[in-house]
């Protein structure tokens, strides 16, 4: 048994580590816990544990202190760094330290659990060879390795900044790194990853993503004096012998050409771009970065109001069906891309979002769908995009259908409501007996009955409503106007707006700009 401590200035982080750690090994035995370096110090003074687990940002002594002091006085204990910040500073300090493991923050058991079982390995190894010199350097060039190719993996994955590539410090990855032409490979499956560790080859070094077991970066390193046209034949070699070996399911996007280290965040931008380009059914397929080749896609989905509807009036089956006809839709697409499905998904959740704000206000239009993004640039396969997809538009209608808004037992009243808060999208007769399940011909006798005049009049009367406010409020083109409100032919607008109002359009602005005037002058 093998006793720990656990150093971090947030308290419910401590009690959440501690109840992984109980739940992932009954190998150690917890002796106490700080929130600083400085108590830190005391406590393993105090207490002589074998494993330290510690954060980097604290008061007093943050993490970096920790690790120099514990380098300096207590050079034997074994350390895990668990951080939220993937800064290579913080990375070089952990490798001189001699940390472990770094963790970042969010991490599942597998993570926690992998990182116990290296630190128990590493204890049970210097208690049994303490003498063996080869074997605690040969364990310190490793770690520097892994070290290195965790730090080359957070930069190409873009967690810090493009400008400041690590620099590293293990002999393998500097010779690998020297006088090389680079091509970074973006691989995507459907399936989890089996290797899920960073590792080098002779010429390549393969990289898991850290959000995702489903994608993997493959860095391909050629000799400097070898030809554009060669450096593509061998990623393309190198592509295809990644894909037999995960699976016909796997796809590859491969970036272009770089000579600097510094070029590595744009070669993911342009691999994921190019996995990106390719057709939503597409497997087991390369595809070569090409500037500029995203296509224009199908049109919109149509049922894309529908849906807004139902996740509003919180009916959550309609929810699923309309998401499952969305998804249908561009997959019954053979021209239809992966990109131009994420981007009409992204333009669903935009309105998805600005609806949820009208009833839960939160501080800088934060709200739980922006995850989505997270999710869309990681996912290139169309059914993990769809579950996710269902998962927060379903959230969401649950939580709206507690506002009640379409729950009147007046049929009329729930559709006036839907007029109103819609009037600037076209709005036909078919169109609201679809979502009011009744039939066109016995809502409009309904609404006639019960409102007195015409559904289509009532409709035009709020649209005329609304085009005066424009024309009060704003310099709006009338037929910009006009077409914000759902009506494309501007001469039908100018004729109905005179019908309803005695003026025209032009008429009424000047009319209304002349009372202000007057209204200012008179005061």
């Amino acid at each position: 048994m093998y006793k720990f401590i656990i150093v971090d200035d947030e308290p419910l982080i401590r009690q959440g580590l501690l109840k992984k750690i109980k739940a992932v090994t009954n190998e150690l035995i917890f002796s106490g816990e700080a929130d600083n370096g400085e108590d830190a110090l005391d406590l393993i003074q105090a207490t002589d544990p074998h494993l330290i687990f510690t954060d980097m940002r604290m008061p007093v002594m943050d993490g970096k202190s920790l690790l120099r002091q514990l380098q300096n006085d207590y050079s034997d204990k074994k350390i895990i760094v668990i951080s939220g910040f993937s800064d290579f500073e913080y990375m070089q300090e952990a490798i001189s330290a001699r940390v472990v493991h770094y963790l970042l923050k969010p991490f599942s058991k597998d993570e926690i659990h992998q990182a116990i079982s290296k630190a128990i390995t590493a204890i049970e190894s210097e208690q049994s060879a303490k003498a063996e010199t080869l074997n605690i350097t040969k364990e310190a060039e490793q770690l520097s390795l892994q070290g290195d190719l965790q730090a080359l993996l957070q930069y190409i994955a873009g967690f810090y900044p493009a400008e400041k590539p690590p620099s590293f410090r293990s002999a393998p990855l500097l010779n690998l790194m020297t006088s090389r032409r680079m091509i970074l490979l973006t691989l995507y499956d459907p399936e989890d990853l089996v290797a899920q560790e960073p590792y080098l080859e002779r010429t390549s070094i393969f990289l898991p993503h850290p959000q995702s077991r489903k994608l993997a970066f493959s860095l391909l390193l050629c000799d400097a004096s070898l030809s554009d046209s060669k450096v593509l034949e061998l990623a393309s070699y190198e592509a295809k012998q990644l894909i037999e070996e995960t699976g016909p399911q796997a796809c590859i996007g491969i970036s272009g050409r770089k000579t600097d280290l510094k070029e590595l965040p744009q070669a993911r931008l342009e691999s994921m771009s190019a996995l990106n380009c390719r057709a939503i059914a597409d497997q087991g397929q390369f595809f070569h970065y090409r500037p500029g080749s995203y296509q224009a896609g199908p049109e919109m989905w149509e049922g894309s109001r529908d849906l807004i509807f139902f996740i509003e009036s919180g009916n959550i089956d309609k929810v699923k069906e309309r998401v499952h006809d969305y998804f249908d839709y561009y997959q019954g697409q053979p021209a239809a891309t992966i990109h131009q499905l994420k981007e009409n998904c992204r333009a669903i959740i935009t309105e998805v979002k600005t609806l949820v704000s009208v009833y839960f206000p939160v501080e800088n239009g934060q709200h739980t769908s922006s995850s989505l993004e997270g999710v869309l640039s990681i996912s290139f396969d169309a059914e993990e995009i769809r579950g996710y997809f269902l998962t927060v538009l379903t959230s969401i209608a649950e939580l709206l259908k507690e506002q009640s808004v379409y729950s009147s037992p007046n049929v009329i009243d729930n559709v006036k409501v839907y007029i109103r808060k819609n009037i600037c999208s076209p709005l036909t007769l078919e169109h609201l007996s679809n979502l009011f399940y009744i039939s066109p011909s016995y809502l409009s006798h309904l609404f006639k009955e019960k409102t007195g005049e015409n559904l289509i009049d009532y409709v035009n009367k709020e649209r005329i409503e609304r085009a005066k406010l424009l024309l009060r409020t704003s310099d709006e083109k009338i037929y910009k106007i006009a077409k914000s409100l759902g009506i494309d032919n501007t001469k039908y607008f100018f004729r109905l707006f005179k019908k309803m109002t005695g003026f025209t359009p032009e008429e009424y602005r000047k009319l209304r700009v002349a009372e202000k005037r007057g209204q200012a002058n008179g005061s």
